[in-house]
């Protein structure tokens, strides 16, 4: 039953959103996930907060065109982020040596795109930019201070199927602060052998030539991913249809790899 208080537990008391949920299952699943994990930006969470840093209009009369120059900041805006992959190379702009900017730290964080949509391939995507970088209204970048290791797991966490199906029930066309703060998203140990290798995974992934879908570490990943949020192996199953445009074969291994953890 959909109530107020899981309502509440799900979107907060002053949203009391209601997911598009299709099937009794799906309602089941988010209730079990909310019911095990705590916000990602609670105090009982991860406790980390979003935000933007540059705006596309307001700073344009302080960017350049791209030249590729080391000394300066390549602009990145969220077409050029991919899960776990950023492509500063690709960017139109950037900030010249002599434009300084206190308001955007020199250090590699964890970034997400605003805009997306619940129907396309993917709805919630992230990667660690690189220090140098700078970024757009349309990319919100880790304002909360975390050791690299820490934004690997979290950067695998955010780009798991299981909490790309969590935020598309709720999604519209803007992944907004509000939404990525309140997902249930599990707190993990860092000692943890099977947190370390899901930071690994997510190296790894960021620094492929390739699509992070195409490489054997991927299924796997998610398949961690998936056991961290405690969902059955039903659950995952049915969670894993609801993402039509992945390629079968790449759902398949993560389900098999999902039960080889057993």
């Amino acid at each position: 039953m959909l109530t107020r208080r899981l309502l509440a537990r799900i979107s907060g008391e002053d949203d009391l959103g209601i997911p598009a949920f299709v099937t009794e299952q799906d309602l089941r699943i988010v209730e079990g996930i909310t019911a095990r994990f705590p916000w990602l930006g609670s105090e009982a969470g991860w406790n980390v907060h979003f935000g933007r840093e540059l705006n596309a209009s307001d700073d344009l009369a302080r960017f350049v065109p791209f030249s590729g120059s080391p000394d300066a900041r390549p602009v990145l805006e969220g077409k050029q982020i991919e899960p776990f992959r950023s492509f500063p190379d690709r960017s139109r702009y950037e900030l010249p040596p002599d434009a300084r900017s206190t308001r955007v730290p020199r250090r590699a964080r964890l970034a997400y795109r605003d805009i997306a949509s619940a129907t396309n391939r993917l709805t919630l995507i992230a990667a660690v930019l690189p220090a140098r970088v700078v970024t757009t209204h349309t990319l919100f970048c880790l304002k909360t201070p975390l050791p690299a290791a820490s934004q690997h797991v979290l950067c695998a966490l955010l780009n798991s199927l299981v909490a790309n199906y969590l935020i598309r029930l709720r999604v519209n066309t803007h992944v907004t602060v509000a939404l990525v703060s309140r997902l249930p998203i599990p707190v993990v140990d860092l000692l943890d052998p099977d947190i370390a290798r899901l930071a690994d995974l997510s190296r790894t992934l960021a620094r492929s030539t390739g699509p992070a879908e195409q490489l054997p570490e991927y299924p796997e990943l998610q398949a961690r991913a998936a056991r961290l949020f405690r969902v059955s192996e039903e659950d995952f199953d049915h969670i894993l249809t609801t993402f039509p445009l992945i390629p079968q074969e790449i759902r398949s291994a993560a389900l098999i790899q999902f039960n080889d953890f057993h």
